[in-house]
């Protein structure tokens, strides 16, 4: 399953940008969305970037997520 969550982006390639996922570097397409840089926001999905996300609602999406692993983590124990 896929889902929308949003990456940090660490290098910029031509037609292709590589983001944090999940820990570890992966190159994803990107089309359509000018000015990228490094350290910005993007959402992503099936290894497409679909838009540019604002750091503060991206790190509020991402710390959310960290929690929810964790608590079902602790209830699956």
């Amino acid at each position: 399953m896929c889902k929308v969550i949003p990456r940090k982006i660490l290098q910029l390639g031509e037609g292709k940008i590589q983001v944090l996922y999940d820990g570890e570097p992966r190159w994803v397409s990107v089309h359509g969305i000018p000015g990228l840089t490094v350290g910005e926001y993007v959402t992503v999905y099936a290894e497409q970037v679909l838009e540019r996300m604002p750091a503060e609602e991206a790190e509020d999406i991402l710390r959310f997520c960290d929690e929810l692993e964790a608590m079902l983590e602790e209830a699956s124990r």
